[in-house]
Formats: C-alpha cells, structure tokens, sequence
C-alpha cells in the first residue's frame, strides 16, 4: 500500500476510533445509529465492492444510497456491525501492515480458523469476534 492509502485508511478509522475503542461507546452509539456514511467509509477503507457490503450488512446498495442521500442513520444492527468492522480492519492493519494486506489474509484460507476463508465470517458479529482473535493470535505468534 502507497503511504497515501495508509493515511486514507487511518483518517477514516481516526473518524469512529472513539465509538469501537470502547466497548459502552460502541454500545451507545450503535443504538443512536451512525450516519449513512459510514457504509460508504467502510466501502472506501476496505476496497469491498458494493455487492460484498450488500451481504454484510444484509441491505441493498440502493437502500444504503438512499439512506445517504436522505441522511437517515442507520439502524442498531448495521451501526454495530459496521463499528467492529472499523475495529477489526484497525487491528487487520495493524497486524498486516496495509490494507491490501489484510484484504489478502481475508480471502484466503486461515488454519486458525478451521481453514476456512476469514471474509466469509464477517457477516455476523460472531464472526468478526473470531476473525479478531485469530488476528490476535497472528499478533502474538499464537499460531499453534
């Protein structure tokens, strides 16, 4: 990844920090309902295309520009999901340097995780949380 990518990705990430740092501001600002914007910095750090956020967030793109276009905050369930999606991509890039990086480890299969393919777990946040603690385990050489 060329600097300027990293610093995109870490402004973006510098916008909800505070809300997925915390396990209450998480709680309490996924319930108030994050902007419309959101789906889009998460399109934009992540690289996914639309039809990949359309399954993780389990609404249509169209829904999620009109959302946009109309301000109107997205609900608890999405607004959680998308706070530990910015975490677990703050700690993937931590861990793997960049963004491409972490989007490679993503697609491949993981021994950590039962050699199955880490992105296709992200559409649930139980399957954020175990891609989280294999990239902790990656983190501290816990690979066994």
């Amino acid at each position: 990844m060329i600097p300027g990518e990293n610093r995109k990705a870490g402004q973006v990430l510098a916008k909800y920090q505070r809300s997925f740092d915390n396990a209450i501001a998480l709680q309490y600002d996924a319930k108030k309902g994050l902007k419309p914007d959101a789906v889009f910095d998460f399109i934009a750090l992540s690289q996914y295309s639309a039809q990949v956020v359309e399954q993780l967030l389990k609404k249509t793109f169209k829904t999620l520009t009109t959302y946009k276009a109309q301000n109107t905050p997205l609900d608890s369930t999405i607004s959680e999901k998308l706070l530990k999606l910015f975490a677990l991509y703050d700690k993937g890039i931590t861990v793997f340097g960049s963004v491409e990086a972490f989007n490679e480890w993503m697609a491949a299969p993981a021994f950590g995780l039962g050699n199955q393919v880490p992105q296709t777990f992200i559409d649930t946040i139980t399957g954020i949380d175990l891609v989280g603690e294999e990239l902790s385990r990656i983190e501290y050489g816990d690979l066994a």
